[in-house]
Protein backbone atom coordinates (compact mmCIF):
# COMPACT_ATOMS: atom_id res chain seq x y z
CA UNK A 1 0.00 0.00 0.00
CA UNK A 2 1.17 3.33 -0.92
CA UNK A 3 1.03 6.10 2.05
CA UNK A 4 0.29 9.25 1.42
CA UNK A 5 1.96 13.04 1.17
CA UNK A 6 4.98 14.45 2.97
CA UNK A 7 5.86 17.79 4.78
CA UNK A 8 7.90 19.91 2.81
CA UNK A 9 10.82 20.11 5.29
CA UNK A 10 13.44 21.55 2.22
CA UNK A 11 16.18 20.60 3.88
CA UNK A 12 17.54 18.07 1.62
CA UNK A 13 17.16 20.84 -1.37
CA UNK A 14 18.53 23.76 0.30
CA UNK A 15 21.42 21.31 1.15
CA UNK A 16 21.63 20.99 -2.93
CA UNK A 17 20.87 24.55 -3.68
CA UNK A 18 23.61 25.75 -1.36
CA UNK A 19 26.29 23.30 -2.68
CA UNK A 20 25.71 24.00 -6.43
CA UNK A 21 25.54 27.97 -5.83
CA UNK A 22 29.10 27.62 -3.58
CA UNK A 23 30.26 25.57 -6.59
CA UNK A 24 29.16 28.17 -8.98
CA UNK A 25 30.30 31.21 -7.15
CA UNK A 26 33.77 29.46 -6.54
CA UNK A 27 34.29 28.11 -10.31
CA UNK A 28 33.48 31.52 -11.24
CA UNK A 29 35.25 33.70 -8.96
CA UNK A 30 38.51 31.66 -9.78
CA UNK A 31 37.94 31.67 -13.62
CA UNK A 32 37.43 35.59 -12.66
CA UNK A 33 40.94 36.03 -11.33
CA UNK A 34 42.66 33.37 -13.12
CA UNK A 35 40.94 35.51 -16.71
CA UNK A 36 42.00 39.08 -15.12
CA UNK A 37 45.23 38.37 -14.07
CA UNK A 38 46.34 36.85 -17.13
CA UNK A 39 44.35 39.77 -19.48
CA UNK A 40 46.20 42.41 -17.45
CA UNK A 41 49.39 40.36 -17.55
CA UNK A 42 49.31 40.24 -21.58
CA UNK A 43 48.42 43.88 -21.52
CA UNK A 44 51.34 44.61 -19.52
CA UNK A 45 53.08 42.56 -22.22
CA UNK A 46 51.56 44.71 -25.32
CA UNK A 47 52.61 48.07 -23.56
CA UNK A 48 56.05 46.80 -23.58
CA UNK A 49 56.31 45.61 -26.90
CA UNK A 50 54.86 48.80 -27.94
CA UNK A 51 56.92 50.71 -26.32
CA UNK A 52 60.12 48.83 -27.47
CA UNK A 53 58.92 49.72 -30.82
CA UNK A 54 58.59 53.14 -30.50
CA UNK A 55 61.98 53.55 -28.53
CA UNK A 56 63.98 51.41 -31.04
CA UNK A 57 62.26 54.14 -33.58
CA UNK A 58 63.38 57.06 -31.46
CA UNK A 59 66.99 55.69 -31.11
CA UNK A 60 67.13 55.42 -34.97
CA UNK A 61 66.07 58.97 -35.64
CA UNK A 62 67.97 60.51 -33.07
CA UNK A 63 71.05 58.66 -33.23
CA UNK A 64 72.37 61.39 -36.22
CA UNK A 65 71.92 64.37 -33.97
CA UNK A 66 74.15 62.49 -31.23
CA UNK A 67 77.07 62.01 -33.72
CA UNK A 68 77.08 65.01 -34.54
CA UNK A 69 76.32 66.50 -31.24
CA UNK A 70 72.63 68.97 -32.15
CA UNK A 71 70.57 68.48 -28.90
CA UNK A 72 68.34 70.82 -30.43
CA UNK A 73 67.33 68.19 -33.69
CA UNK A 74 67.31 65.42 -30.66
CA UNK A 75 64.76 67.70 -28.97
CA UNK A 76 62.46 68.20 -31.81
CA UNK A 77 62.48 64.26 -33.15
CA UNK A 78 61.52 63.50 -29.58
CA UNK A 79 58.66 66.81 -29.37
CA UNK A 80 56.78 64.34 -31.71
CA UNK A 81 55.93 62.05 -28.71
CA UNK A 82 52.83 64.79 -27.77
CA UNK A 83 50.86 62.19 -29.61
CA UNK A 84 51.24 59.23 -27.45
CA UNK A 85 49.46 60.41 -24.32
CA UNK A 86 51.25 58.12 -22.23
CA UNK A 87 54.43 58.77 -22.40
CA UNK A 88 55.38 61.15 -19.61
CA UNK A 89 59.21 61.73 -20.40
CA UNK A 90 61.56 61.04 -23.07
CA UNK A 91 65.32 61.39 -22.35
CA UNK A 92 68.24 60.98 -24.42
CA UNK A 93 71.27 59.82 -22.75
CA UNK A 94 74.97 59.78 -24.25
CA UNK A 95 77.17 56.97 -23.93
CA UNK A 96 78.55 58.48 -20.86
CA UNK A 97 74.61 58.27 -19.60
CA UNK A 98 75.11 62.30 -19.66
CA UNK A 99 71.69 63.87 -20.57
CA UNK A 100 71.08 65.22 -24.48
CA UNK A 101 67.94 65.58 -24.82
CA UNK A 102 64.66 65.62 -23.05
CA UNK A 103 60.95 65.66 -23.42
CA UNK A 104 58.26 65.94 -20.60
CA UNK A 105 54.69 65.63 -21.65
CA UNK A 106 51.80 68.40 -21.36
CA UNK A 107 49.61 66.28 -19.07
CA UNK A 108 52.52 65.80 -16.80
CA UNK A 109 53.54 69.39 -16.50
CA UNK A 110 49.77 69.81 -15.60
CA UNK A 111 50.32 67.61 -13.15
CA UNK A 112 53.24 69.04 -11.20
CA UNK A 113 55.90 66.96 -11.82
CA UNK A 114 59.27 68.08 -11.73
CA UNK A 115 61.18 68.40 -15.23
CA UNK A 116 63.40 67.10 -15.55
CA UNK A 117 63.43 64.96 -12.74
CA UNK A 118 66.72 64.19 -11.06
CA UNK A 119 65.73 61.17 -8.99
CA UNK A 120 63.78 59.56 -12.45
CA UNK A 121 67.58 59.99 -14.07
CA UNK A 122 69.39 58.73 -11.45
CA UNK A 123 66.73 55.57 -11.81
CA UNK A 124 67.30 55.29 -15.63
CA UNK A 125 71.37 55.55 -15.24
CA UNK A 126 70.41 52.22 -12.59
CA UNK A 127 68.28 50.73 -15.06
CA UNK A 128 71.27 51.11 -18.00
CA UNK A 129 73.22 49.33 -15.35
CA UNK A 130 70.82 46.22 -15.32
CA UNK A 131 71.02 46.26 -18.73
CA UNK A 132 74.71 46.21 -19.47
CA UNK A 133 75.15 43.60 -17.18
CA UNK A 134 72.16 41.58 -17.04
CA UNK A 135 69.98 42.43 -20.38
CA UNK A 136 66.97 43.64 -18.63
CA UNK A 137 65.75 46.85 -20.47
CA UNK A 138 62.24 47.49 -18.16
CA UNK A 139 60.97 48.36 -14.79
CA UNK A 140 57.34 48.25 -13.75
CA UNK A 141 56.19 49.97 -10.96
CA UNK A 142 52.72 50.93 -9.51
CA UNK A 143 51.88 53.68 -11.91
CA UNK A 144 54.05 53.60 -14.54
CA UNK A 145 56.86 51.76 -16.85
CA UNK A 146 60.16 52.93 -17.41
CA UNK A 147 62.22 51.55 -20.55
CA UNK A 148 65.59 51.94 -21.89
CA UNK A 149 66.96 50.74 -25.29
CA UNK A 150 70.78 51.39 -26.68
CA UNK A 151 71.39 53.91 -29.41
CA UNK A 152 73.68 52.06 -31.67
CA UNK A 153 75.47 52.96 -35.35
CA UNK A 154 77.52 50.23 -37.13
CA UNK A 155 77.42 47.81 -33.78
CA UNK A 156 78.42 50.34 -31.48
CA UNK A 157 76.53 52.17 -28.42
CA UNK A 158 76.47 55.83 -28.55
CA UNK A 159 73.76 56.46 -26.23
CA UNK A 160 70.41 55.30 -24.84
CA UNK A 161 66.80 56.42 -25.32
CA UNK A 162 64.50 55.97 -21.97
CA UNK A 163 61.12 56.38 -21.67
CA UNK A 164 58.30 56.86 -18.89
CA UNK A 165 55.61 55.92 -19.36
CA UNK A 166 52.21 56.28 -17.67
CA UNK A 167 49.76 53.08 -17.10
CA UNK A 168 46.61 54.93 -16.06
CA UNK A 169 45.30 53.91 -20.05
CA UNK A 170 46.29 50.33 -19.32
CA UNK A 171 44.44 50.45 -15.69
CA UNK A 172 41.49 52.07 -17.30
CA UNK A 173 41.10 49.50 -19.65
CA UNK A 174 41.86 46.88 -17.26
CA UNK A 175 38.86 48.36 -15.25
CA UNK A 176 36.46 47.83 -17.97
CA UNK A 177 37.45 44.85 -18.93
CA UNK A 178 36.90 43.70 -14.73
CA UNK A 179 33.75 45.34 -15.01
CA UNK A 180 32.38 43.40 -18.32
CA UNK A 181 34.04 40.29 -16.20
CA UNK A 182 31.92 40.70 -13.07
CA UNK A 183 28.83 41.27 -15.35
CA UNK A 184 29.61 37.89 -16.69
CA UNK A 185 30.43 36.41 -13.67
CA UNK A 186 26.59 37.56 -12.18
CA UNK A 187 25.23 36.23 -15.29
CA UNK A 188 26.65 33.02 -14.82
CA UNK A 189 26.37 32.66 -11.44
CA UNK A 190 22.32 33.44 -11.60
CA UNK A 191 21.81 30.77 -14.25
CA UNK A 192 23.88 28.29 -11.81
CA UNK A 193 21.43 29.56 -9.04
CA UNK A 194 18.31 29.01 -11.10
CA UNK A 195 19.40 25.37 -12.07
CA UNK A 196 20.89 24.50 -8.88
CA UNK A 197 17.11 25.37 -7.64
CA UNK A 198 15.37 23.21 -9.89
CA UNK A 199 18.03 20.62 -10.16
CA UNK A 200 17.21 20.69 -5.95
CA UNK A 201 13.92 20.38 -6.20
CA UNK A 202 14.28 17.68 -8.73
CA UNK A 203 16.46 15.34 -6.51
CA UNK A 204 15.13 16.36 -2.79
CA UNK A 205 11.60 16.05 -3.95
CA UNK A 206 11.06 12.08 -3.65
CA UNK A 207 13.85 11.98 -1.19
CA UNK A 208 12.05 14.16 1.27
CA UNK A 209 8.57 11.70 0.14
CA UNK A 210 11.26 8.78 1.02
CA UNK A 211 11.79 10.25 4.13
CA UNK A 212 8.68 10.72 5.47
CA UNK A 213 7.18 7.03 4.59
CA UNK A 214 10.03 5.58 7.08
CA UNK A 215 9.47 8.32 9.52
CA UNK A 216 5.60 6.93 9.55
CA UNK A 217 7.00 3.30 9.58
CA UNK A 218 8.99 4.15 12.23
CA UNK A 219 6.12 5.56 14.41
CA UNK A 220 3.64 3.30 13.58
CA UNK A 221 5.87 0.11 13.55
CA UNK A 222 3.89 -1.44 10.93
CA UNK A 223 6.20 -3.56 8.33
CA UNK A 224 3.66 -4.56 6.32
CA UNK A 225 3.58 -0.98 3.94
CA UNK A 226 4.98 -1.00 0.97
CA UNK A 227 6.32 2.26 -1.18
CA UNK A 228 5.17 2.77 -4.42
CA UNK A 229 8.12 3.13 -6.74
CA UNK A 230 7.75 6.22 -9.65
CA UNK A 231 11.05 5.89 -11.64
CA UNK A 232 13.49 3.99 -12.37
CA UNK A 233 16.58 5.63 -11.41
CA UNK A 234 18.58 5.90 -8.65
CA UNK A 235 15.54 6.73 -6.10
CA UNK A 236 13.83 4.22 -7.72
CA UNK A 237 16.41 1.62 -7.09
CA UNK A 238 16.67 2.87 -3.10
CA UNK A 239 12.27 2.23 -3.07
CA UNK A 240 12.77 -1.03 -4.22
CA UNK A 241 15.87 -2.03 -1.52
CA UNK A 242 13.89 -0.42 0.99
CA UNK A 243 10.74 -2.65 0.11
CA UNK A 244 13.32 -5.53 0.19
CA UNK A 245 14.43 -4.65 3.58
CA UNK A 246 10.57 -4.23 4.87
CA UNK A 247 9.88 -7.62 4.12
CA UNK A 248 13.31 -8.93 6.37
CA UNK A 249 12.49 -6.54 9.04
CA UNK A 250 8.87 -8.17 8.95
CA UNK A 251 9.51 -11.38 9.09
CA UNK A 252 12.57 -10.57 11.55
CA UNK A 253 9.91 -8.79 13.92
CA UNK A 254 7.71 -12.37 13.32
CA UNK A 255 10.84 -14.24 14.82
CA UNK A 256 11.46 -11.90 17.45
CA UNK A 257 8.09 -11.76 18.85
CA UNK A 258 8.32 -15.83 19.11
CA UNK A 259 11.26 -15.97 20.53
CA UNK A 260 10.22 -13.44 23.51
CA UNK A 261 7.28 -15.56 24.05
CA UNK A 262 9.91 -17.96 24.12
CA UNK A 263 12.26 -16.50 26.35
CA UNK A 264 9.61 -15.37 28.91
CA UNK A 265 8.75 -18.88 29.54
CA UNK A 266 12.24 -20.18 29.71
CA UNK A 267 13.12 -17.61 32.19
CA UNK A 268 9.87 -18.00 34.57
CA UNK A 269 10.82 -21.42 34.42
CA UNK A 270 14.31 -20.60 35.44
CA UNK A 271 12.74 -18.30 38.40
CA UNK A 272 10.46 -20.70 39.33
CA UNK A 273 13.73 -23.17 39.38
CA UNK A 274 15.98 -20.76 40.95
CA UNK A 275 13.29 -20.43 44.08
CA UNK A 276 12.58 -23.39 44.69
CA UNK A 277 16.07 -24.84 44.86
CA UNK A 278 16.86 -21.37 47.33
CA UNK A 279 13.97 -22.71 49.23
CA UNK A 280 14.97 -26.60 49.20
CA UNK A 281 18.19 -25.22 50.13
CA UNK A 282 17.22 -23.16 53.21
CA UNK A 283 14.73 -25.58 54.59
CA UNK A 284 16.87 -28.44 54.30
CA UNK A 285 19.73 -26.63 56.09
CA UNK A 286 17.44 -25.99 58.86
CA UNK A 287 16.46 -29.62 58.92
CA UNK A 288 20.36 -30.54 59.27
CA UNK A 289 20.89 -28.37 61.93
CA UNK A 290 18.66 -29.84 64.55
CA UNK A 291 19.93 -33.34 64.47
CA UNK A 292 23.11 -32.17 63.47
CA UNK A 293 23.36 -30.18 66.95
CA UNK A 294 22.58 -33.15 68.70
CA UNK A 295 25.43 -35.34 67.01
CA UNK A 296 27.43 -32.41 68.01
CA UNK A 297 26.57 -31.65 71.59
CA UNK A 298 26.23 -35.74 72.23
CA UNK A 299 29.91 -36.03 71.10
CA UNK A 300 30.74 -33.33 73.61
CA UNK A 301 29.52 -35.38 76.18
CA UNK A 302 31.05 -38.43 75.23
CA UNK A 303 34.43 -36.49 75.29
CA UNK A 304 33.83 -34.67 78.51
CA UNK A 305 32.09 -37.73 80.96
CA UNK A 306 34.40 -37.95 83.62
CA UNK A 307 32.16 -40.88 85.23
CA UNK A 308 32.47 -43.28 82.62
CA UNK A 309 36.11 -42.36 80.53
CA UNK A 310 36.43 -43.19 76.70
CA UNK A 311 39.68 -45.04 76.01
CA UNK A 312 42.30 -43.38 73.33
CA UNK A 313 40.43 -45.15 70.71
CA UNK A 314 36.96 -43.90 72.00
CA UNK A 315 38.21 -40.41 72.22
CA UNK A 316 39.98 -40.54 69.20
CA UNK A 317 36.55 -41.40 67.49
CA UNK A 318 34.70 -38.89 69.55
CA UNK A 319 36.99 -36.37 68.21
CA UNK A 320 36.38 -37.35 64.54
CA UNK A 321 32.54 -37.12 65.25
CA UNK A 322 33.27 -33.79 66.63
CA UNK A 323 35.56 -32.24 63.71
CA UNK A 324 33.09 -34.11 61.08
CA UNK A 325 29.97 -32.39 62.62
CA UNK A 326 31.33 -28.79 63.31
CA UNK A 327 32.61 -29.30 59.53
CA UNK A 328 29.20 -30.27 58.15
CA UNK A 329 27.63 -27.21 60.72
CA UNK A 330 30.10 -24.62 59.03
CA UNK A 331 28.89 -26.13 55.13
CA UNK A 332 25.41 -25.50 56.34
CA UNK A 333 25.85 -22.44 57.29
CA UNK A 334 27.56 -21.59 53.74
CA UNK A 335 24.61 -23.03 52.01
CA UNK A 336 22.41 -20.70 54.00
CA UNK A 337 24.58 -17.58 52.89
CA UNK A 338 24.35 -18.89 49.77
CA UNK A 339 20.45 -18.95 49.56
CA UNK A 340 20.32 -15.39 50.93
CA UNK A 341 22.37 -13.95 48.68
CA UNK A 342 20.61 -15.49 45.57
CA UNK A 343 17.03 -14.23 47.15
CA UNK A 344 18.48 -11.35 48.33
CA UNK A 345 17.60 -11.74 51.76
CA UNK A 346 21.17 -11.38 53.13
CA UNK A 347 21.33 -8.63 55.87
CA UNK A 348 24.10 -6.52 56.61
CA UNK A 349 24.54 -4.02 59.66
CA UNK A 350 27.16 -1.70 58.16
CA UNK A 351 28.97 0.26 60.65
CA UNK A 352 32.30 1.97 61.53
CA UNK A 353 34.61 -1.31 62.19
CA UNK A 354 38.11 -0.96 63.20
CA UNK A 355 39.61 -3.79 61.23
CA UNK A 356 42.68 -4.40 63.45
CA UNK A 357 41.14 -6.86 65.91
CA UNK A 358 38.93 -8.26 63.77
CA UNK A 359 41.90 -9.27 61.43
CA UNK A 360 43.88 -10.46 64.90
CA UNK A 361 40.99 -12.79 65.49
CA UNK A 362 40.51 -14.05 61.96
CA UNK A 363 44.31 -15.03 62.18
CA UNK A 364 44.14 -16.40 66.17
CA UNK A 365 41.02 -18.91 64.73
CA UNK A 366 42.91 -20.08 61.26
CA UNK A 367 46.32 -20.43 63.72
CA UNK A 368 45.88 -23.84 64.68
CA UNK A 369 44.19 -25.24 61.31
CA UNK A 370 47.90 -24.10 59.22
CA UNK A 371 50.38 -25.17 62.29
CA UNK A 372 48.90 -28.51 61.53
CA UNK A 373 50.37 -28.82 57.86
CA UNK A 374 53.54 -26.78 59.32
CA UNK A 375 52.39 -23.71 57.53
CA UNK A 376 53.96 -20.14 58.53
CA UNK A 377 51.46 -17.30 58.86
CA UNK A 378 53.15 -13.99 59.10
CA UNK A 379 50.80 -10.71 59.18
CA UNK A 380 51.64 -7.53 59.00
CA UNK A 381 49.09 -5.21 60.91
CA UNK A 382 49.39 -0.99 61.65
CA UNK A 383 49.85 -0.10 64.84
CA UNK A 384 47.26 3.13 64.75
CA UNK A 385 42.98 2.35 64.26
CA UNK A 386 42.28 1.71 60.85
CA UNK A 387 38.33 2.41 60.17
CA UNK A 388 36.18 0.87 57.74
CA UNK A 389 32.58 0.63 56.73
CA UNK A 390 31.87 -2.51 56.90
CA UNK A 391 29.39 -5.52 59.07
CA UNK A 392 31.91 -6.53 61.71
CA UNK A 393 30.96 -10.27 61.38
CA UNK A 394 30.84 -10.68 57.95
CA UNK A 395 33.68 -8.93 57.60
CA UNK A 396 35.31 -11.76 59.63
CA UNK A 397 33.82 -14.37 58.12
CA UNK A 398 35.33 -12.81 54.46
CA UNK A 399 38.92 -12.62 56.42
CA UNK A 400 38.13 -16.84 57.55
CA UNK A 401 37.59 -17.63 54.42
CA UNK A 402 40.52 -16.25 52.40
CA UNK A 403 42.88 -17.36 55.49
CA UNK A 404 41.28 -20.97 55.12
CA UNK A 405 41.99 -20.99 51.25
CA UNK A 406 45.13 -19.82 51.70
CA UNK A 407 45.55 -22.80 54.39
CA UNK A 408 44.10 -25.63 52.45
CA UNK A 409 45.49 -24.43 48.47
CA UNK A 410 48.94 -23.97 49.94
CA UNK A 411 51.82 -26.14 49.33
CA UNK A 412 52.97 -28.28 53.10
CA UNK A 413 55.30 -25.87 55.07
CA UNK A 414 54.34 -22.97 52.90
CA UNK A 415 53.65 -19.23 53.60
CA UNK A 416 50.87 -17.23 54.29
CA UNK A 417 51.38 -13.33 54.63
CA UNK A 418 48.74 -11.06 55.48
CA UNK A 419 48.60 -7.13 54.85
CA UNK A 420 47.37 -4.24 55.27
CA UNK A 421 47.29 -0.98 52.65
CA UNK A 422 45.59 2.85 53.90
CA UNK A 423 45.02 4.68 50.66
CA UNK A 424 42.98 8.09 50.73
CA UNK A 425 39.68 7.01 49.88
CA UNK A 426 40.02 3.02 50.79
CA UNK A 427 41.94 0.00 52.87
CA UNK A 428 42.90 -3.08 51.06
CA UNK A 429 43.86 -6.37 53.31
CA UNK A 430 45.22 -8.39 51.42
CA UNK A 431 46.09 -12.46 52.00
CA UNK A 432 48.87 -13.94 50.21
CA UNK A 433 50.06 -17.37 49.54
CA UNK A 434 52.85 -19.82 48.25
CA UNK A 435 50.55 -22.39 46.79
CA UNK A 436 50.27 -24.05 43.19
CA UNK A 437 48.36 -20.93 41.77
CA UNK A 438 45.83 -20.40 39.49
CA UNK A 439 45.94 -20.07 35.57
CA UNK A 440 44.70 -17.50 33.50
CA UNK A 441 41.92 -19.52 31.75
CA UNK A 442 40.31 -20.55 35.37
CA UNK A 443 39.99 -17.13 36.73
CA UNK A 444 36.51 -17.31 35.60
CA UNK A 445 35.77 -20.08 37.43
CA UNK A 446 36.34 -18.75 40.77
CA UNK A 447 33.58 -17.10 41.23
CA UNK A 448 31.48 -20.02 39.99
CA UNK A 449 29.31 -21.92 42.60
CA UNK A 450 30.63 -25.25 43.79
CA UNK A 451 33.31 -25.04 41.31
CA UNK A 452 36.67 -26.68 42.49
CA UNK A 453 39.68 -26.73 39.82
CA UNK A 454 42.58 -27.86 41.50
CA UNK A 455 43.87 -31.32 40.86
CA UNK A 456 43.59 -32.78 44.41
CA UNK A 457 40.42 -31.28 45.44
CA UNK A 458 38.94 -34.59 46.04
CA UNK A 459 41.41 -34.14 48.88
CA UNK A 460 40.13 -30.89 50.68
CA UNK A 461 37.55 -30.04 52.78
CA UNK A 462 35.18 -27.54 51.18
CA UNK A 463 32.21 -27.15 49.08
CA UNK A 464 33.64 -24.40 46.28
CA UNK A 465 30.73 -21.54 47.57
CA UNK A 466 33.64 -19.69 49.93
CA UNK A 467 35.39 -17.24 47.83
CA UNK A 468 31.81 -16.70 45.23
CA UNK A 469 30.28 -15.70 49.47
CA UNK A 470 32.93 -13.45 50.21
CA UNK A 471 32.71 -11.45 46.82
CA UNK A 472 29.04 -10.90 47.26
CA UNK A 473 29.49 -9.91 51.07
CA UNK A 474 32.77 -7.21 50.29
CA UNK A 475 30.20 -5.88 47.29
CA UNK A 476 27.25 -6.04 49.46
CA UNK A 477 29.45 -3.60 52.02
CA UNK A 478 30.36 -1.37 49.12
CA UNK A 479 33.78 -2.70 48.60
CA UNK A 480 35.47 -5.68 45.98
CA UNK A 481 37.68 -8.28 46.32
CA UNK A 482 40.90 -8.54 43.92
CA UNK A 483 42.47 -12.04 42.63
CA UNK A 484 46.03 -12.07 41.38
CA UNK A 485 47.45 -15.35 40.66
CA UNK A 486 50.47 -16.97 38.69
CA UNK A 487 50.78 -19.92 37.82
CA UNK A 488 53.36 -22.22 40.13
CA UNK A 489 53.80 -19.23 42.48
CA UNK A 490 51.39 -18.84 44.54
CA UNK A 491 47.62 -16.47 45.00
CA UNK A 492 46.58 -12.98 46.29
CA UNK A 493 43.69 -12.29 47.25
CA UNK A 494 42.46 -8.79 48.09
CA UNK A 495 39.54 -7.15 50.06
CA UNK A 496 38.99 -3.66 49.18
CA UNK A 497 36.80 -1.83 51.50
CA UNK A 498 35.69 1.96 51.82
CA UNK A 499 37.97 3.96 54.61
CA UNK A 500 35.77 5.61 56.93
CA UNK A 501 36.79 8.58 59.81
CA UNK A 502 37.12 7.35 63.28
CA UNK A 503 33.34 7.65 64.95
CA UNK A 504 32.80 9.74 67.53
CA UNK A 505 32.68 8.78 71.20
CA UNK A 506 28.89 8.25 72.29
CA UNK A 507 28.49 10.69 75.57
CA UNK A 508 27.53 9.05 78.84
CA UNK A 509 23.72 9.65 79.74
CA UNK A 510 23.00 11.45 83.08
Amino acid sequence: MAIGSFPNFGSIRRKIFAIAAFTALLTALITLLFFLSTDYHHQKLKLLEQSRVLSKMLASNVSAAIVYRDPNTAEEILAALKEKADVLDAYIFTEEQQLFAAYHSKSAADNGEPWPDAKLQDGFRRLFGGYLQQGNDHVFSTDALDLAVPIQVDQRRIGFVALHLSLAELKQSFRYTVLEALGAMLLAISIAVLQARWLGAKISRPLLQLTANIEQISRDNNFDVRLQVDSQDETGVLINTFNSMLDKLEQHEHNKNALIVNLSHAKWEAERASRAKTEFLSRMSHEFRTPLNAVIGFSQLLAADTEHPLNAEQQESARHILDAGLHLLDLISELLDLSAVESGKLTLNIASVDCRPVISESLELIRRQAEQRGIRISGDVPQCEVWVAADRMRLKQCLLNLLSNAVKYNRPHGDIALGVEVREQSVRIWVEDSGAGIAPEQFELLFQPFSRFHHDQDLIEGTGIGLLLTKHMAESMGGALDVESELGLGSKFTLVLNRVIKPAAAEPTP
